[in-house]
């Protein structure tokens, strides 16, 4: 993930008790906006959708690369509880997000995606993405701008501006940060530093 405006308001989103807040997902095909029902519109990106109680799953999936939560010791034991007594905990695909979106069904207060953009989004749902309001991107899909190379010529061509944002601010943080010595360990969190990675 890359956070590119402050998100400080997450800490201030109001929860009833045992709920959780999060990003709509969206199907790998990226055939689908959850939008309003209206259709999307530019300000869909920023405007929360809250399904209905009876919509399906689809509409009730939440992608858990951003989760805003109150722990308590309650809600702790509620989701071990579910885990253990969940006979889908198994077969999920996305095992964290699914299990999430299944057991808080209805108990999800949905955010706009500018929290939690996927990087598909900005070709697929160009309709409603802004690069401008874009708070954090998350890189899903193996593809990682820091496992890849900055010049790589594996990465699909939609991508390259939205890597391109990690890689302007991985060199504006080298540049400050590089002398501290903790630096070098940053280097070989990333999987960058056996892979050429600029120093």
């Amino acid at each position: 993930m890359l956070v590119r405006k402050n998100m400080d308001d997450l800490f201030d989103v109001p929860l009833e008790e045992g709920w959780i807040a999060a990003a709509h997902a969206i199907p790998i095909n990226c055939g689908h906006t959850y939008s309003k029902p209206a259709g999307p519109g530019p300000d869909a990106l920023c405007t929360a959708f809250q399904p209905l109680p009876e919509s399906g799953i689809t509409l009730h999936s939440i992608n858990s690369g951003i989760v805003v939560l109150n722990p308590t010791e309650k809600l702790n034991d509620e989701i071990i509880d579910g885990l253990h007594n969940d006979p889908n905990v198994t077969r999920y695909g996305f095992p964290d997000q699914d299990f999430l979106s299944s057991h808080f069904k209805n108990r999800v207060k949905f955010l706009g995606y500018e929290y939690n953009a996927l990087k598909p989004m900005r070709k697929c749902h160009s309709a409603i993405w802004r690069d401008e309001n874009i708070r954090n991107v998350h890189y899903i899909f193996k593809d990682k701008p820091w496992v890849l190379p900055e010049d790589t010529e594996k990465l699909d061509e939609q991508f390259h501006v939205i890597h391109g944002w990690w890689w302007d601010e991985w060199k504006r943080l080298e540049a400050e940060k590089k002398e501290e010595q903790w630096w070098e360990l940053v280097v070989d969190l990333t999987s960058l530093g056996s892979k050429g990675m600029p120093s």
